[in-house]
């Protein structure tokens, strides 16, 4: 209902404004700033909290620090495994070199043994030689498959670490603080939320009439009472395609009047985005299109 009564006097200022100028649209508004909610993407026990609400945090800042019980043991022992297994890597060109020189023997004393020259059982032991290495090789060669597979798992346990530490992606100023060290958190449940002050915006509401002479891109000139002789540039990013305010009802022509369209303005001009806070009422100039 706030809103809704916002909206209206967002309106209402707008058609007063322009009575005077029909070429420049004087609206009223409320400065907004995002809004970020971290989350783990896995669930844990909250252990530290090293921002609370107030703080300033920068980008890369750890915020929180959760953990799972285990999981540090756990790692060890895919890291020992993914080593071990590596380990094995240097077998395999050893088996490969044992597995070529045997098959080369036994190459070699075929014909050998076809003329006589080589006598049975010592061909029957050249071809369990043969045999024998190229089982070892293969045998080698599982490991290798098994070291691939160990490294795979302890990447996938390293990730779930990496999510149990939340950090600030960009730079702002923590808003709310929705858990307490102790405490266990879900998938995907907020821990903190960061407002991110560096990039504000403006919503106002503008009248029916006069949301056909506006478009996505046009200028906007922001003033502020603290700041009266300095104007700030923005621009117009999004019109509601959806009026407030009146009921979808027949209207009268007078109530017709009364309809509003929220329009939300970026700042262009860096230095507004110091002097603009959070609720901020602000003074928007915006030259109508034909």
């Amino acid at each position: 209902m706030t809103r809704l009564w916002l909206g209206a006097l967002a309106g209402g200022l707008a058609l007063g404004a322009c009575a005077a100028d029909r070429g420049t649209l004087t609206v009223s508004g409320t400065v907004e700033i995002r809004e970020v909610r971290l989350a783990p993407l896995a669930a844990g026990r909250l252990t530290r909290l090293l921002k609370d609400e107030g703080d300033t945090v920068r980008r890369g800042d750890t915020v929180a620090v959760l953990e799972q019980p285990g999981l540090e043991q756990l790692i060890a022992q895919r890291r020992a495994q993914a080593e071990a297994a590596t380990a094995r890597t240097a077998e395999i060109q050893a088996a490969e070199a044992d597995s070529q020189r045997a098959a080369n023997d036994l190459a070699r004393a075929r014909p050998l043994r076809e003329r006589g020259v080589v006598a049975p059982q010592q061909f029957e032991a050249l071809q369990s030689a043969a045999a024998a290495a190229a089982a070892r090789l293969q045998a080698v060669r599982g490991a290798a498959r098994e070291s691939q597979a160990a490294r795979a798992g302890l990447a996938a346990i390293e990730a779930v670490r990496d999510q149990l530490t939340l950090l600030a992606h960009d730079d702002g100023i923590v808003l709310t603080r929705f858990a307490e060290a102790g405490e266990a958190v879900a998938v995907g449940a907020p821990v903190v939320s960061i407002g991110i002050v560096g990039r504000p915006w403006i919503r106002a509401y503008v009248g029916e009439r006069f949301v056909a002479r506006l478009g996505i891109g046009q200028p906007a000139v922001v003033r502020l009472d603290a700041y009266p002789d300095t104007s700030f540039a923005g621009r117009i990013v999004e019109i509601a395609p959806r009026a407030e305010f009146t009921p979808r009802a027949a209207l009268t022509e007078r109530e017709r009047a009364d309809l509003v369209f929220a329009i939300k303005v970026q700042m262009d001009d860096p230095r507004g985005a110091g002097h603009l806070k959070a609720g901020l009422p602000v003074d928007l100039e915006i030259t109508l299109r034909p």
